[in-house]
């Protein structure tokens, strides 16, 4: 299957591909440089970032439960507790822009830490695997990853993109290794949802 890399629903047409077909859509990305997966992240951030604040302004606060970015939580908490008191509504248009600063920074902050721990446990692979990685396997979160619980399953959805499916593809990895890359993050996100009630510090 041939994607298509123009076009006004691109974005869409890779993220429906990929939740399909990860193993060839991964395969399919090897050859793109930074600026493709940047683009597929940018879309679908800006779509989250565009939302979010209105479900926070009716009275949905951006938690774990409510939130498939991390960048939605900690938007919040700083929209909450410094920007509304001084800002008042004008806050929720701040946010927006927070969120969309956020998810870029976040994205290149963990595909660094990332390809570190894929090449450390034995892949193959460039930065720019890692930062494929992590821009497409966010996509499942523009499937209304602002709702509350919906935004656990696609939040779910998206780390097994990041760090099961990505590793396994792109930096020819083994498949046991990519469940044990899978299963230690999933297992010390939850540690810390259990014990300190977020998981924005891991």
């Amino acid at each position: 299957m041939v994607i298509e890399r123009k076009g006004r629903w691109g974005m869409l047409r890779k993220l429906f591909y990929m939740l399909k077909e990860p193993d060839l859509f991964f395969e399919s990305v090897r050859g793109e440089g930074y600026r493709e997966p940047f683009a597929f992240l940018l879309q679908v951030s800006a779509v989250i970032a565009f939302f979010t604040p209105i479900v926070n302004y009716f009275g949905w606060p951006s938690t774990d439960r409510n939130s498939a970015y991390q960048a939605q939580i900690i938007a919040w908490r700083i929209t909450s507790e410094q920007l509304l008191p001084r800002w008042g509504v004008l806050a929720y248009v701040i946010e927006a822009f927070l969120i969309l600063t956020l998810a870029l920074v976040l994205a290149a902050f963990m595909s660094a830490f990332l390809h570190l721990v894929f090449r450390l446990l034995g892949g193959q692979g460039s930065s720019l695997h890692a930062w494929k990685a992590i821009c497409y396997g966010a996509g499942p979160c523009v499937l209304l990853g602002w709702i509350p619980y919906w935004a656990l399953f696609v939040g779910a959805l998206a780390f097994v993109l990041q760090l099961y499916y990505g590793p396994k593809v792109l930096y020819r990895m083994r498949e046991g290794r990519a469940l044990l890359i899978l299963a230690f993050f999933v297992g010390a996100t939850l540690l810390e949802f259990a014990t300190k009630g977020t998981t924005v510090g891991f």
